[in-house]
């Protein structure tokens, strides 16, 4: 028999965070996104829910962070390096005879060397080689990535002629294998959903009460991303943004993403949902009491009353003579 789900045991997930899980192809960044929507977005309780090992509870936390769809906890540093990424350590005669062997990772560094505006060093070589051969990406997602970390740092840096250092280029290509960024159509997929951040990224700090114009910094835009992620509007963000400093007394990141996430795993999607989901049950009013009537006759029904007794004995003399 299929037991009855009754509205409080029924969890929803918006369309974009479950296309974002089911490309990542992580089952574990999957679980516990589940397991916060259950736990109405408690990290705490998402975690003892699940009762995995630190080794293994880490690395989803991570996974979850990159999509946008969760703030890993503040306590949790960066997950070591996995033996399978830590890179080998090339000689300059394994990156000469690379040069010399593969005209495909030649024409990509004379390509690179074009964008970043230098001639690469022994040490640019050396990160070039480590995101080719041993990351194994795609030479047109190396260079797309490339693109992407010059966009960024220009942008952070508010500047249009700044340029990263290859070993900033490495980190983001690690990022992105990690997150299974190892095509072209995935790569611009993931800028294209990093795009619709920056798009909104002011709106969002103009929510939480930044006044000043400015970019978001890293932790900030991770907790921005995942609300994106999540389907959060504007109205909504204020709205929790106001709970948080009614709360705290100041704007607090942590508490204010567990408003956003507990809404989200609540199915909100307006303020009209929240106000109403928050909003004790109405009491229905006891029907009114029936007032006693008044039963005492007026002076014009007495006199009427008078007028038509009076008739009536008249007629009744008349009739009896």
């Amino acid at each position: 028999m299929t037991p009855l789900l009754l509205p409080n045991e029924i969890l929803s997930m918006s369309a974009q965070a479950a296309r974002l899980l089911v490309e990542s192809g992580d089952g574990d960044g999957a679980l516990l996104y589940l397991a916060l929507l259950e736990c109405g977005g408690d990290q705490a309780k998402a975690a003892a829910r699940l009762r995995w090992e630190d080794g293994r509870l880490r690395p989803a936390w991570q996974r979850l962070a990159a999509l946008g769809l969760a703030q890993a906890p503040a306590d949790a540093p960066p997950p070591p390096l996995r033996q399978d990424e830590r890179p080998p350590e090339y000689t300059r005669g394994d990156i000469a005879a690379a040069m010399e062997r593969e005209p495909e990772f030649q024409g990509l560094c004379r390509e690179l060397e074009g964008m970043l505006g230098r001639v690469f060093t022994d040490s640019d070589l050396r990160c070039a080689y480590t995101i080719y051969d041993h990351l194994g990406l795609p030479p047109e997602v190396i260079i797309q990535l490339t693109g992407w970390v010059i966009g960024r740092e220009r942008r952070a840096k508010n500047s249009p002629a700044a340029c990263p250092r290859m070993p900033q280029v490495q980190r983001e290509a690690f990022k992105w294998k990690r997150l299974g960024l190892d095509t072209l159509e995935r790569a611009e997929e993931y800028q294209r959903r990093q795009e619709a951040v920056d798009q909104r990224e002011w709106a969002v700090l103009q929510a939480v009460g930044v006044t000043e114009r400015r970019p978001a910094v890293e932790k900030e835009r991770e907790y921005i991303a995942a609300w994106i992620g999540m389907g959060m509007s504007d109205e909504l963000i204020r709205m929790a943004y106001e709970r948080t400093v009614y709360q705290k007394k100041a704007m607090n990141w942590p508490y204010m993403n567990k408003i956003l996430l507990s809404w989200h795993g609540a199915g909100y999607q307006t303020p009209q949902q929240v106000e109403a989901g928050d909003r004790p049950p109405r009491r229905q009013a006891a029907p009114a009491k029936a007032q006693p009537r008044d039963f005492q006759p007026s002076p014009e029904r007495i006199q009427k009353n008078n007028d038509w007794l009076d008739k009536f004995l008249e007629e009744q003399q008349k009739g009896g003579d």
